[in-house]
């Protein structure tokens, strides 16, 4: 057989021999890509692990620092209720500190006023007179209240001039009244005067009558 009669039998065997290297070409191509598609995945795959954390990171650092601002505010708030509190509790004292002392303070003028009211409707020689049994009811509450928000010292005096003007107006006869009011019962307003001083809490009153 000619040689091109061995080159024409051979050619057809050399057409499957080029598609084997260009489909083992295409095969390793698509090796690589796949190998470089893997690489691509393990580097995003790092990449997204170590973004998320960096955001858990993140979030716990903002979850801490929500945590302490939280609890400083509510130790803020805390506190600033108990300032409230204090301040209140410190105003209502003393605002009853002086409801206290003012009302102390006009009640010790109201004996103060009612005791020469009792002098003169005493001295008026009418021992059943209204007035003098109104004015006896007036020193008998006062001398109650005063009790309730004067000093020991003080409410002891007051007691024992109420009782003592109780008693000569309902005992005394008229023409003694005026002996006994200057024998009997200044002297106690003296006394009266004089722990007055010493507890600072009565006003100087007028012992002239």
């Amino acid at each position: 057989m000619e040689l091109s009669g061995v080159a024409a039998a051979l050619a057809p065997l050399s057409i499957p021999a080029s598609a084997l290297i260009a489909r083992w070409q295409m095969r390793t191509a698509l090796a690589q890509s796949q190998a470089n598609h893997r690489a691509a995945m393990q580097v995003a795959e790092a990449n997204h692990r170590a973004a998320l954390e960096v955001v858990d990171a993140n979030h716990q650092k903002a979850n801490e620092a929500a945590e302490a601002n939280h609890a400083r505010a509510l130790e803020f708030a805390l506190e600033s209720r108990r300032s409230a509190i204090e301040v209140a509790g410190q105003q209502a004292n003393a605002e009853h500190r002086r409801w206290m002392a003012e009302t102390r303070s006009a009640e010790y003028r109201n004996f103060e006023n009612t005791l020469p009211e009792f002098r003169r409707a005493f001295l008026a020689r009418q021992a059943g007179s209204e007035h003098l049994v109104d004015v006896l009811a007036e020193l008998h509450r006062s001398r109650h209240y005063i009790g309730h928000l004067g000093s020991d010292e003080v409410t002891s005096i007051v007691e024992r001039i109420d009782l003592l003007c109780q008693t000569l107006a309902v005992h005394v006869e008229p023409v003694e009244r005026a002996e006994w009011w200057r024998t009997r019962v200044r002297p106690l307003r003296t006394e009266l005067r004089a722990r007055r001083k010493t507890t600072r809490r009565f006003r100087c009153w007028d012992l002239s009558l």
